[in-house]
């Protein structure tokens, strides 16, 4: 599977499909997809908004007053937007290929659910931004658990069949013999 056959699977074809496998590839381009796609947008929206801000004043605040400043001006208003967005966009879709790619490591979906949760806490947080000691951990434990899930999705599913289908890359090799 390419990079777009494994971006048209996840957002087309099976947008909200949580039936079925998902393969490495599928799941490792989705996600190179979101990342890629988000930072453009990004790019963008921070090209656009970046001359809002008064950053001869910003330099003459401290810390805390900064990071309020920021991201009370257009420029953190604009890439907060555009970021909780593109989260509610993807989530469905990461969501599905993340169930279906547990599903090809013969896994029950219930081992999503930390993943679910660190994807609604990372809305929240963009919604909700905070410098407080407790918003940085809780950001650094959903990191850690991102990490533990790519480590986990680097393992090929089983070529048999298992309990929630086919192998998703199993290629029709029948030759017609008369």
């Amino acid at each position: 599977m390419n990079f777009s056959q494994a971006v048209r699977s996840a957002l087309i074809d099976n947008y909200s499909t949580f039936k079925g496998r998902a393969c490495r590839a599928e799941w490792w381009y989705f996600v190179l997809f979101t990342v890629i796609f988000s930072i453009l947008v990004s790019a963008i929206v921070a090209f656009t908004t970046f001359g809002s801000v008064d950053w001869e004043y910003a330099a003459t605040l401290n810390e805390n007053q900064v990071t309020e400043f920021i991201l009370d001006s257009n420029f953190g208003l604009g890439t907060r937007i555009s970021s909780v967005a593109l989260s509610l966009i993807f989530f469905l879709p990461l969501m599905a290929v993340t169930i279906r790619r547990l599903q090809d490591l013969d896994a029950s979906y219930y081992w999503a659910v930390p993943f679910f949760m660190i994807n609604i806490m990372g809305i929240w947080l963009q919604i909700f931004p905070s410098v407080e000691p407790t918003a940085v951990r809780l950001s650094a434990a959903g990191n850690l658990i991102s990490i533990i899930y790519c480590l986990a999705f680097l393992r090929k599913g089983g070529y048999e069949d298992n309990r929630f289908g086919s192998n998703p890359l199993e290629e029709d090799t029948e030759e017609d013999t008369y």
